[in-house]
Parts: C-alpha cells; structure tokens; sequence
C-alpha cells in the first residue's frame, strides 16, 4: 500500500542518523500521523479495505434465503448468488430468447428423441463447508421442488419429468444420479422449456435430507443458507441489513471479486435517494424520472442503468370469492361478488387513465401494457392490439348494463342490496403506487365507485397475497424468460401460486399447454397472440404498464451487467475502481 512505502521512507531517514530534538520530534510525528491517516483506506465493519465493498440500498427485507421459497425479487437474486443452477442464462435481446452456458456443469447434450438431458458436473464445485457439489445434490433439489409436503412455489417446473406406471411423478426415479458428476433427467416428451426448467437453484444434499420436508418452510435453514456460489451469507439483521461475503471456496464461477455485497433495507425513497447521492449507498434501484433527470446534471458520479421492459404492474381484481375460497380449503370456487364479471373490470379499466399515469410519471421509460407479454419478446408480443382507452362514460354504461345503479341516491353503486365498495391494498413506502391508488380512488369516485386505500409492510403483504385475503390490490411481476406461464395463468389454483387474481379460462390452459408440445418456442407465437387477445378481452386485471426501471449507480463500481436478467447479474464479476471513490460510508 501507498501508505506502508511512505513509513517505510521515513523510516530509513531515521536510521540514517537525522537527530531531532524532542520539540521536533513530536512535530515530525504529528505530522507523519496525520500523513499516514490520509494514506489509509476506510475500514469496514470488519477491519477490510472498504473500497472492496458495494451496497446496494433495497426498499424491503428478503422473505427467505431458499429457492423453494422465496418470493420477493430480492431474496431471489441473492439466492442465485448462493445457490447457482446447472446453466448460466443470458438474454438475446435481438431475438427475445434466452441462451445457455455452463455453470455447474461443464456440457450436457440430448439424448433418447431429446426427452432425456445428460449433464456432466464440474468436478472441483463444493459447499462453503467443504463438501463437494454431485448429481446427488440436483437429484435431491428436483425431489423437493417437486414433494407436496415441500410446498416450493416452483413445483410447476417438475411437472413434464418422467411419470411411474400409475401416472404419479416420481421425482427421484426422472432425475438419475447416474454417478457424482453425470445426472440424467427423463422427460415425458421434448419441450422448447426443457433447460429452463432444469435450471432452478440447486441445494445441498447433506444439509436438506437431514430434515422433515413438511414445515420446511418455518426451518431456520431458510435463514441460514449454505453455499456454493460466489459469495455467502456473512450476517443478516432483519429490516436492517444483508451482508453477503466472497466466497473463497467457490468454483462456480470463482470467488466473488468483492470482499462484500451489502443489501441496505432502507424504506424510504428519499433516504435512499439521498444516500446514493452522498456515497453512503452504491446502487439504488426505481429512481424515479424527475430525480434521473437532476442526478444527470448535480452528481456526476452517479450513472443510470435500465432493467429493460421485463416488470409490469397492474391493478388486481381478484376474479373469484376469495373468502368462500380460503374458508372452504380451496374448494369453492365462485365468482367475486363485486370483480366476478368481466363486463366490470372492463369498465374499471375504461375509467382509469393509465395513458395519464405514463406519461406524467414514467414518461419515456414506460408504456401502456395491454398484457403479462413484454415487447421484449417479438415473436410472441401481440402489437395489433392498442391499450384500451380512458372513457368513463362508456365504463357507467357497461356497470348499468351489470346492474349496477345508486338505487337509494347514497352516492355508492349498488346492486342486490351491496354496495361496490372494496379497499384497495398497496404496499407501504412505494410513492409511485401510493400516488397510483389516488388517481384510481379519485377517477372511480367519479362513477359512484367507494374505493379506499390501506397500504401494508412488504413482509405482510405478499403472504396475505398467496393466501388470497385481498380484493383488490397494485402489484408488479417481473416476468419469466423463458414463455411460461403457468404459475401465473393456469387456472388450477393450487398449481399455478402466482394467480393471485384467480383467473380460469380453458382456452388459455389450452395454450398454456400447447407451449410445451411444439419443437420450438417460437412456434407457438400465435397461440401466445391469441392468449392476449384473450386477456385483452376478460381483464381479469387492470394492466397498467411495462416499467423500464431506472438504476443508479455509483461509477465506482465497474463490471456489472445490470438489464434484463436482473439488478445482480454475474455480482461476482463486479469490482471498484479504487481511484475513484465518493462520499463516506457509515
């Protein structure tokens, strides 16, 4: 270090016989003391080189530090940190396809009509503890993806390997570990998803088949990740702070170039906004229009990154009698008295002015959605079909056409002797949907329509959302890469988590399962049109727009791939440009 060669000097001079006197010689330390303090780098937590470390301010804590679990999008990019998959994936943005590459195993090639997958594993991969990463490792996580009693939100992605005799899945029996580096998946048919499917996080076997599968989900392991991967979890204070360190033992694909990943859970948008700003954060994510526009110009340390147009968010009516669903176990399945209708959510989307919100809030970074398809997949993106227009006075036609009137003058539609009033849930601390549910409650009042706004913690929110204990509530999606949509369309509720709206068509499963059967992806792009169309139709929800995120970040941190795939792809690629740093870390 710069500082270590000064000491050093001074230090020879000394030996070479400089004679001081005390006076002098206390000024001459003083002086080399206050040298030495500007010489040396900031310290972390930990006593390491701070400009090794990147912190990254996020509005919310993780839901679980396990695959099988995990919901928010940020406890699902620290998981792929942990836990890397058998591929690496990469977006081709010409195309809207994704593209492969080795990750735990070194090649794989197709065999048996393409319905069987060899891969070969790396052979030097291995646990933070030291045990070696085998087939065993995959074969175990396929069986817990797939058990029941596991309950993992990604079971749909078991569902196409090879049955028994009797029509059952048996797991263990489709994912052979042929030996400790050579696993072998048995499909019950070729499929264009096949390798996105047998690319989910892989989890260790000596850890997971020590424990009790059903209540897995409340197991403290979910707070205590072993990995594999590029960096590990060094601590985490809950709603505080992630502190994910460099792996040294990782081969996969090497260690972390950083000392330390940091996630700060900041709540608030203008605290994170300020804190990039000063240099106590690195990168924050959603920056709001307005803010790029003055980052651009009064801090010219910070650069903007976009995600691409893979999130979406939408107003969701829950199509189905939410609390005749959860009472009854899943078993009755009746439309919602007030959004069971697709006559009505036709006309609460007519009333809305989502053009308005776009063009006022999101500007050129977003557009209208008309479906869950982003324009970033051109083959499938149906774009005859324009955003349905803002038109209140159709939407009062189409509610009367339903039934619905101010029968008693009150100021509140009703119908059967029930008012149409709902409240509106939103996650707390989120000002762009904050400000979204006001212009919705003001523009639905307009057509006698009692709508009011509860905002819930992020950590309450999405549990009571899988649970379906909300009428009507704003939420995002970032959408799969691959064209699957199961989770999110099919209409077998206990298959398909991610319908959070409760939508059920035939047609849909129909095409929903047609995508599996066609050689390649991209034949199936008029079935995935006329899935819009069908969407476009029924609203089941409120599409509100494709969000091209904006990110930004500190210029000090090099190396990074921030798009489509995410805020923390290929992290262990990231390092920091020690010459230049910005403001203080605390």
């Amino acid at each position: 270090m710069e500082h270590g060669r000064l000491q050093s000097q001074l230090l020879d001079k000394h030996r070479g016989f400089i004679v001081l006197s005390n006076a002098r010689i206390l000024l001459a330390l003083t002086f080399l003391l206050i040298l030495l303090s500007g010489c040396t780098p900031k310290k972390g937590p930990d006593g390491s080189d701070l400009r090794k470390y990147v912190i990254i301010a996020v509005e919310g804590d993780v839901d679980s530090f396990n695959p099988l679990f995990a919901q928010e999008v940020t406890a699902g990019e620290i998981n792929d940190l942990f836990f890397p998959g058998l591929m690496d994936a990469r977006f081709d943005t010409s195309k809207g396809e994704l593209a492969y590459y080795p990750m735990l195993a070194t090649s794989w090639e197709f065999n048996n009509n393409n319905r069987d997958i060899v891969f070969h594993l790396r052979t030097d991969a291995q646990w933070a503890d030291g045990n070696p990463v085998t087939a065993r490792d995959v074969q175990l996580s396929y069986e817990l993806y797939g058990d029941t009693a596991v309950a993992s939100i990604r079971q749909s992605s078991v569902e196409r390997l090879r049955k028994r005799e009797d029509g059952d899945l048996d797991v263990h029996g489709a994912v052979e570990a042929f030996n400790d580096s050579t696993v072998i998946f048995h499909f019950e048919d070729s499929y264009p998803g096949q390798l996105f499917d047998v690319g989910l996080p892989i989890l260790p076997v000596h850890i997971f088949e020590k424990l009790q599968r059903r209540g897995l989900r409340e197991d403290p392991i979910n707070r205590n990740p072993m990995s594999c991967g590029s960096f590990i979890l060094k601590s985490w204070k809950p709603m505080q702070e992630i502190v994910l360190e460099s792996n040294q033992r990782s081969k996969v694909p090497y260690p972390a170039k950083l000392s330390q990943l940091i996630f700060r859970v900041i709540p608030d948008y203008r605290s994170r906004l300020a804190q990039l700003r000063s240099g106590e954060v690195d990168i924050v994510e959603d920056i709001r229009l307005e803010d790029a526009v003055e980052l651009e110009t009064s801090s010219p340390h910070i650069q903007l990154h976009t995600l691409g147009e893979r999130f979406y968010d939408a107003i969701n009516w829950n199509n189905i009698d939410q609390e005749k669903y959860r009472t009854s176990g899943g078993k009755t399945i009746r439309p919602h008295p007030l959004f069971g209708s697709s006559t009505v959510r036709r006309a609460l989307t007519l009333a809305i002015n989502r053009r308005e919100i776009v063009q006022s809030y999101l500007k050129s970074y977003g557009r209208e959605a008309i479906g869950p398809i982003s324009p970033l997949f051109r083959w499938a993106y149906n774009d005859t079909l324009q955003p349905l227009p803002y038109d209140p006075v159709l939407a009062k036609h189409l509610l009367a056409e339903e039934g619905w009137r101010d029968s008693n003058g009150d100021g509140v539609l009703d119908k059967n002797g029930r008012k149409f009033e709902f409240a509106l849930k939103i996650t707390a601390g989120n000002q762009l949907r904050s400000t979204i549910a006001s212009i919705v409650q003001h523009q639905l009042s307009a057509l006698k329509i009692s709508m009011k706004i509860e905002q819930v913690e992020r950590s309450v929110f999405w549990p009571d959302l899988m649970e379906k204990k909300y009428d009507a509530f704003i939420a995002g999606f970032y959408v799969p890469l691959q064209m699957q949509l199961d989770e999110l369309w099919g209409s077998d509720l206990n298959r398909s988590p991610f319908n959070l709206v409760s939508f059920r068509n035939k047609r849909v499963d129909e095409i929903l399962r047609g995508a599996k059967r066609v050689a390649k992806e991209t034949d199936h792009a008029s079935a995935w049109k006329e899935f819009q169309e069908i969407l476009y139709r029924e609203q089941p929800c409120t599409f509100l727009y494709w969000m091209n995120s904006l990110v930004g970040i500190n210029k000090r941190v090099r190396g990074t791939t921030i798009g489509v795939l995410g805020l923390t792809h290929h992290a262990w690629e990231w390092y920091v440009d020690e010459t230049d740093i910005k403001g203080k870390r605390k």
